[in-house]
């Protein structure tokens, strides 16, 4: 297991103690959370909604120390890595990323010095994220975009000149986001999982200027839609995470 950039097989092993992932559950088939209705007169439930539910992973680790001095020092180690983990990554999943918080797990045995123990992760994101990709874009190009399912991405505008109207299009799936604001700026930036729109090199709140009517909530891309920015921009930079099941 990786946490945070640091194997722990390797970082805690030495020639007083090995340590080792023996085992990994929770990665694979998803939960949902159904919430339903029951109508006067309808037979069985209304599904209103379904969303991913939150999962837990738990991490099987194998410790083998030549003393219990060492193990209660390895595990001291441990517990500083995981107490503010962030995300996590295995070794058999390359280039996949995990956001999780560590829950807790079995209580180590201070007394022995091989034993085995587990660690509970709540999988808070219950989605598999990959390494972040740059496109220099251009107007119409069809997109190939590195993800099983679709992505909100980032999205920076740039123009020769100030302007203060411009639109961006999904030609595909037809949602739009269209801003107004009497003041100019020739950058402007989307944060589509942040929901949030800058403008400027100083990165000044811009979502004043976005219009109700905007898709932006449900603004996606995904292999083969196509953006049009209006006017032609001089660049567009798009960065996204590519994200699995």
């Amino acid at each position: 297991m990786i946490i945070e950039g640091t194997n722990i097989d390797e970082h805690l092993s030495d020639a007083d103690c090995r340590v080792e992932t023996t085992n990994i559950t929770g990665r694979q088939l998803n939960s949902y959370g159904v919430q339903t209705s029951t109508p006067a007169g309808y037979d069985g439930l209304m599904v209103l909604s379904k969303r991913l539910a939150s999962k837990t992973i738990s991490v099987t680790v194998e410790i083998d120390a030549d003393d219990t001095d060492i193990l209660k020092e390895k595990l001291s180690a441990l517990n500083g890595l995981l107490r503010s983990a962030r995300y996590i990554q295995f070794s058999d999943e390359v280039g996949f990323t995990y956001y999780v918080t560590y829950e807790g797990g079995s209580t180590p045995d201070n007394e022995a010095a091989k034993q085995s123990f587990v660690l509970d992760f709540l999988w808070h994101d219950p989605l598999k994220y990959k390494d972040e990709h740059t496109i220099n874009y251009t107007n119409a190009q069809t997109l190939d975009i590195d993800s099983t399912e679709p992505v909100q991405p980032y999205v920076e505008i740039k123009f020769d000149t100030g302007i203060k109207e411009w639109s961006l299009r999904n030609t595909i799936t037809d949602l739009n986001i269209n801003y107004s604001h009497e003041n100019v700026s020739s950058v402007y930036r989307l944060y589509l999982e942040d929901q949030a729109l800058t403008k400027n090199v100083t990165e000044t709140d811009a979502m004043d200027g976005l219009n109700i009517e905007s898709d932006m909530e449900e603004f996606t891309v995904k292999t083969g839609d196509q953006l049009v920015v209006t006017p032609t921009p001089a660049s567009i930079t798009i960065k996204y995470r590519g994200v699995s099941l």
